[in-house]
């Protein structure tokens, strides 16, 4: 999902458009959407034995969360700050610097993409208490999350005007944290519910996982980006990105080999990738049209791809796992 971020956004970046009846189009707005839902799966999975409502354990998972975010979103904040030519007041500056911008409003971030990261901020500072609830009864947490899908429903239909389709219009809405949740806690459902999902068998969670993927590519749009975030194919495709998750899991699917490593690779440098790759096209495309290269549009691609999964690999593993592993 992080790659598909960060090819959705080099096309983007380099054609001028944003196709949402392609695959890659859709990936543009729910590639995130399926980081969400992950990141709330796999945190109830990793803390339902480990979390505990006493200071010492919300110490240790809020140090860790913080350590395992901070300093990348820290350096990629600085470097955009550094590189752009926008005027931004001292409040926003502080407000990404110290990652509170998500819990004013998300559309404020600096670094490019960040916005989500603003959202998974405060969804860690509810965490604990969403757990506790789920240990406690998986009927309140589930209702939790109809709650907050229902809300998600109300927002699809009445937050954005039909008439109004412009990105820069809808975009703050969209990405603002009560649309967004119903997805990290979803994460959570499925994680929370393995005893009722896990009767399912392996075959039929393979069928549906192979379904769902196949609708979410298939699923008939405009070419308007404003068609993803709007009505019906809003509500759809989010259900199509929790089906596919929990299907996916519940698949038990098991790789080995080249593959396994190279998806595991990815998947340790992945929010290296997605904090990054921006800035390794913003500051190659410089250097593209400084030597007269501009019109270098594939070379530019794979240059900035070769180049952002090189630095990601260097960030995990010599800045952000080092820090992490003193949490």
């Amino acid at each position: 999902m992080a790659l598909a971020v960060l090819v959705f956004h080099y096309e983007k970046w380099l054609s001028g458009t944003w196709n949402a009846a392609s695959l890659q189009g859709k990936l543009g707005v729910y590639a995130v959407a399926i980081f969400f839902i992950l990141s709330g799966l796999t945190l109830s999975l990793v803390y339902d034995s480990r979390l505990e409502w006493t200071r010492p354990s919300l110490r240790s998972f809020f140090r860790k969360r913080l350590f395992r975010i901070y300093p990348l979103l820290f350096l990629a904040t600085l470097l955009t700050l550094l590189i752009d030519d926008v005027s931004r007041s001292a409040w926003d500056i502080f407000l990404n610097f110290s990652g509170l911008f998500g819990f004013f409003n998300p559309a404020k971030d600096i670094a490019t993409g960040a916005w989500s990261i603003g959202c998974e901020l405060v969804f860690y500072a509810a965490f604990p208490t969403l757990l506790l609830l789920g240990k406690r009864s998986n009927l309140a947490l589930n209702g939790v999350f109809w709650a907050l899908f229902g809300l998600g429903i109300w927002i699809a239909f009445n937050w954005f005007s039909p008439e109004q389709t412009a990105q820069t219009i809808w975009w703050e809405p969209y990405v603002q944290v009560a649309n967004q949740a119903f997805f990290f806690v979803g994460g959570m459902v499925i994680g929370r519910n393995v005893h009722f999902l896990s009767k399912i068998s392996t075959n039929t969670w393979r069928l549906i996982a192979l379904l769902s993927a196949l609708l979410i590519v298939v699923w008939p749009l405009g070419h308007d980006a404003f068609d993803l975030v709007y009505g019906w194919p809003r509500i759809g495709l989010s259900s199509l990105c929790l089906i596919l998750v929990a299907a996916v899991f519940y698949s038990r699917l098991e790789l080995s080999g080249a593959i396994h490593r190279l998806l595991g690779w990815l998947g340790a440098i992945s929010y290296s990738l997605y904090l990054l790759h921006p800035l390794v096209f913003r500051a190659l495309r410089a250097v593209f049209a400084k030597i007269g290269w501009a019109e270098q549009g594939v070379l530019l691609f794979g240059s900035a791809l070769f180049a952002s999964l090189v630095l990601s690999h260097c960030s995990y593993y010599w800045m952000e796992k080092p820090l992490a592993s003193r949490a």
